[in-house]
C-alpha cells in the first residue's frame, strides 16, 4: 500500500471520484492534507518519512496498547495452520495467558527465579515489590481495555514481578551458559528448556518494558541493562555472543515490550539512496527478484554485511557483478514462532511503522525457493541453521504469510538488481561466465576447447601458409 496526499475535492463529484479505487495490480491510499487540525496528516507524514528511510518510527510517544494478533492473520490457510506459534507452549507472560493448567509448572518455577534475581541484586521481595508497584497502575493501562479486570492491584503486581524476575534471570544468564541456566531443565525439562526463548518473545506473551527497566536498574545501575540485552539480543540473531558496539539496545526510547526491543535490534533500516529513488505512489502486489541462485547465475552473488555496517540489508552495483549484502541470521526450532509474532505486531494498530520486519522476511522468501538456495547462504555465512535438513528451512520461510512490506525498503533492493540487469553487456558478460566458467570443471572444458580451437587454427594456418 502507497500514500498521496491531495488537496481537500472542491465539490461533491471530485470527492466522489477521488475516492474511487480501481480494481488492479495497484494499491493507492489517497489522504486529504489541507486541513490544520486534522492529525491524520501527521501521522501519514510520521508513516511515510519511515517507509522512505528519511525518520525513525515514533510510535512510542503515542499511547501503546498489549495487543493480540490480529484475527485476519488467522483467517488464511497459512494462518490456522501457523495459529499454534502464536501461544505459549511452556510459560505464560502476563495476564493474556495467565493460569492455564498447561503452563501450571512454570509459575511454581517463578518463586525460585524471585529469590534467585534477589540475590543477584541484594535486594529483599518486598523492596522488588514496591519497586514494580511505582509502575504498576502505568503497566496495567498497557493492556486490552478489561483484560486485567479480573486481578486487584496486588495480584497484579506480584505476576508483574515474577514474570519480569523470570525474563531477566534468562536474559542474563542464558548467553554466558551460566550454571544456574540449567534450574530450566530441574523444574520444566529439557523441552521446556528449549521452548522458553520462543515463549519469551510472543506477541501475547509480553509485560510492559517499564516493569522490566525498574528491575534492570536495580541489577545494573550503570549501563541500565544495555550489556545484558545487547548479549541475549546477539545470542539470538547469530546463535553467540557476537557483540556489536555499534549498536545500542536501549537508543530506541521507551519500547512498549521485550519484542517491539528486540524487533528494532534485529535488522537495521538501510540508508537513504537517491539513485535508486522511485516514485512509490503505486506498489505492484506480490512482485519479488530471483532466488539465490537465479541471482548468482547473473553474477549478482550474496554477501555477508560486516559488523560495522549501518544496513543489515542493501545492493550493491559494480563494473561486471553485483553484490547482495544481507546480515548473518541463525535459524532455530523457535524462530517461526519468533518471527511470526514479529509480523503479527507490525500488523498491529499504533505500533512501529516502517515494516522493517515483515519486508526482511519477504525479501528471504524471495530469495529462498529450493535446496541449492539455502546452501549457497550456508556457504557465504548469511544463514546459520540447526533445523533437521536444509528442505525444512525452505518450507519454513515458504510457509510465512507477509501481507505488508516497506515499498521503500523493498524497492531499493529491487531496483538495483533491476537496473544491473538492464545494461546488455553485463547479462552477456554473466551468461558467459555462468556458463562456461560456473563450475571448476567447467572452466577447465572452457580452457581445453578453447586450447584445442587456438591449435587447430595455427596447425591450418601453417599449412596454408605458402613456404620460402
Amino acid at each position: 500500500m502507497c500514500v498521496r496526499f491531495t488537496k481537500e475535492p472542491s465539490n461533491a463529484l471530485e470527492k466522489e471520484t477521488s475516492m474511487k479505487m480501481a480494481e488492479s495490480e495497484h494499491v493507492m491510499l489517497e489522504i486529504p492534507c489541507n486541513r490544520p487540525d486534522d492529525h491524520i496528516c501527521s501521522e501519514a507524514m510520521e508513516w511515510v518519512n519511515c517507509l522512505t528511510g528519511q525518520g525513525t518510527p515514533k510510535s512510542y510517544e503515542r499511547e501503546g496498547r498489549m495487543e493480540k494478533v490480529p484475527p485476519l492473520l488467522l483467517k488464511s490457510e497459512k494462518g490456522r495452520r501457523n495459529s499454534e506459534y502464536y501461544e505459549p507452549a511452556v510459560v505464560s507472560i502476563g495476564p493474556y495467558h495467565h493460569n492455564r493448567p498447561a503452563l501450571a509448572r512454570a509459575e511454581k518455577y517463578k518463586l525460585i527465579t524471585l529469590e534467585q534475581y534477589c540475590l543477584r541484586t541484594k535486594e529483599t521481595t518486598k523492596t522488588l515489590y514496591n519497586t514494580v508497584f511505582e509502575v504498576v497502575h502505568d503497566a496495567r493501562k498497557c493492556y486490552i481495555d478489561g483484560s486485567t479486570d479480573a486481578y486487584s492491584d496486588h495480584e497484579f503486581n506480584q505476576m508483574m514481578l515474577r514474570d519480569a524476575c523470570f525474563i531477566l534471570l534468562y536474559i542474563e544468564l542464558m548467553p554466558r551458559g551460566h550454571a544456574n541456566v540449567f534450574l530450566n531443565n530441574e523444574y520444566l525439562g529439557a523441552i521446556g528448556f528449549a521452548n522458553i526463548k520462543r515463549d519469551l518473545l510472543l506477541l501475547e506473551n509480553q509485560i510492559p518494558f517499564v516493569v522490566l527497566e525498574v528491575l534492570l536498574k536495580l541489577r545494573f545501575p550503570r549501563d541500565k541493562g544495555e550489556e545484558v540485552l545487547n548479549k541475549f539480543f546477539n545470542y539470538l540473531n547469530y546463535g553467540e555472543v557476537v557483540m556489536r558496539k555499534d549498536k545500542k539496545v536501549l537508543e530506541y526510547k521507551r519500547p512498549l515490550h521485550l519484542l517491539e526491543l528486540y524487533r528494532s535490534y534485529f535488522i537495521s533500516l538501510p540508508t537513504k539512496d537517491k539513485t535508486l529513488y522511485e516514485n512509490f505512489n503505486y506498489v505492484k502486489r506480490n512482485r519479488a527478484f530471483a532466488s539465490v541462485t537465479e541471482l548468482k547465475a547473473r553474477w549478482i552473488f550474496l554477501r555477508c554485511t560486516s559488523d560495522e555496517s549501518t544496513s543489515d540489508m542493501e545492493f550493491n552495483a559494480y563494473c561486471c557483478y553485483g553484490e547482495f549484502m544481507l546480515a548473518r541470521r541463525a535459524v532455530c526450532p523457535y524462530t517461526k514462532a519468533i518471527y511470526l509474532n514479529m509480523i503479527a505486531y507490525e500488523m498491529c494498530p499504533h505500533t512501529p511503522n516502517d515494516l522493517r520486519i515483515s519486508t526482511y522476511i519477504r525479501v528471504m522468501k524471495s530469495l529462498i525457493l529450493q535446496r541449492a538456495d539455502v546452501k549457497e547462504l550456508l556457504r557465504n555465512n548469511i544463514l546459520l541453521h540447526s533445523l533437521g535438513s536444509d528442505e525444512e528451512v525452505v518450507k519454513m520461510y515458504d510457509e510465512f504469510e507477509v501481507p505488508a512490506v516497506n515499498y521503500y525498503m523493498f524497492n531499493q533492493l529491487r531496483l538495483g538488481i533491476e537496473k544491473l540487469n538492464e545494461s546488455k553487456y553485463k547479462t552477456w558478460v554473466a551468461e558467459l561466465m555462468t556458463d562456461y566458467f560456473g563450475s571448476p570443471w567447467k572452466a577447465l572444458g572452457s580452457l581445453v576447447a578453447a586450447a584445442i580451437l587456438v591449435s587447430s587454427f595455427v596447425q591450418t594456418y601453417c599449412a596454408l601458409k605458402p613456404r620460402d
